[in-house]
């Protein structure tokens, strides 16, 4: 008797186990590796992601160069919305010269990558493109804490 309910039950129990994997399997190895053994990452949208090797050069975030710029690095904070990468970052490069800080705004899907040397000058930017109130920006290390315990990142869960 015993045996005729235990095999119903481990039938049960295959299925929805190989139905997690391959929901899991489904989604792209950027969203979900966490880096290297000498690094770690945070991915944003691909191909954009944050990586730390170093805490003195702190999280920095390559760019396609679109704007010119290649890359910065001592993010921050960021967050991602409906598709747009929002960063803030201090003491690095923008258009080739050394700034406090700079807000970069990255739109894979259009090619965008815009840098900005005041927050002004950001918050224009962000109502150009119909980003009427100024989202708010996650502390990068608490992205990476939810980043730690969480297969990918819900961007809608970071506090």
């Amino acid at each position: 008797m015993k045996t005729t309910l235990l095999f119903p039950l481990t039938i049960l129990l295959l299925f929805s186990c190989s139905g997690q994997s391959h929901k899991r399997s489904n989604i792209d190895e950027f969203y979900t590796a966490k880096g290297e053994w000498d690094s770690a990452r945070l991915p944003f949208i691909k191909p954009y992601e944050a990586i730390i090797v170093t805490k003195e050069s702190g999280w920095g975030m390559n760019l396609e160069g679109i704007d010119g710029d290649t890359g910065f690095s001592h993010i921050k904070k960021a967050n991602v919305i409906d598709g747009v990468i929002l960063v803030y970052y201090t003491n690095s490069i923008l258009h080739g010269n050394y700034v406090k800080e700079g807000w970069y705004v990255v739109v894979p899907a259009k090619k965008i990558e815009r840098g900005f040397s005041t927050h002004k000058k950001y918050l224009k930017y962000l109502e150009s493109i119909h980003i009427s109130a100024e989202p708010i920006l996650y502390d990068i290390e608490s992205i990476a804490d939810y980043y730690e315990y969480h297969d990918i990142i819900d961007w809608k869960k970071i506090h």
